[in-house]
């Protein structure tokens, strides 16, 4: 259980390194679900041990990013969940973020670097959905 917290707490400070200010975690269509898989080899091990993932009747899942989105939610790492919304806030400031990636071992330019690989995922899912939404359906 508190495995998730962990993931959820790395997962948003990862994000909010990243990049681009502001910019909302997806939370549907198996966007990060697919972007986590891409970028699989680049995650920090606390994050990516345990992360399974398989083709449903929707698509490629991450069997366990409910429960890490629910986790990150539950501790305010996001922005509480809405069934309208696909995607959600990350809450924490980048100084937050800065000290979560210092605790598990990261410098704050590793965790800026992995989380601008997730962004870069997250966009090229998105534009592969936006070019052929039949795609969205097929594991990669």
């Amino acid at each position: 259980m508190a495995k998730r917290y962990v993931k959820a707490e790395l997962l948003a400070a990862l994000w909010k390194l990243g990049g681009i200010k502001d910019e909302r975690l997806p939370t549907s269509h198996g966007i990060l679900d697919r972007a986590l898989k891409e970028c699989l080899g680049d995650l920090p091990e606390q994050l990516r041990s345990g992360l399974t993932f398989g083709v449903t009747s929707v698509g490629l899942r991450c069997y366990e990013l409910p429960d890490i989105l629910l986790a990150a939610q539950e501790a305010m790492l996001t922005s509480e969940p809405n069934p309208t919304y696909l995607s959600s806030i990350v809450t924490i400031d980048d100084s937050r973020a800065r000290q979560i990636a210092i605790s598990y071992g990261m410098s704050s330019n590793q965790a800026k670097l992995i989380g601008e690989r997730l962004r870069t995922a997250v966009h090229s899912v998105r534009e592969m959905v936006a070019q052929r939404p039949e795609q969205l359906s097929l594991a990669k």
